[in-house]
């Protein structure tokens, strides 16, 4: 890969990186609500994993 971008004249390398940037940061952004979404439901998933607290004297009401 750096051999074909070494083949390209130095005038267009910096216009390409800069929007090879602009591409990464706007597919970054447009997939945003798609990461938190899947964020949020692992935390969730975690915190299910736990007993709550205000459930726990329903399993064992002779603890408390």
């Amino acid at each position: 890969m750096k051999r074909l971008f070494a083949m390209i004249s130095p005038r267009w390398q910096r216009p390409l990186r800069f929007a090879a940037w602009g591409m990464f940061i706007v597919f970054v952004s447009v997939n945003l609500p798609f990461l938190f979404d899947l964020m949020s439901r692992g935390i969730a998933w975690i915190m299910g994993l736990f007993p709550h607290a205000d459930e726990l004297w329903k399993e064992c009401p002779w603890c408390f």
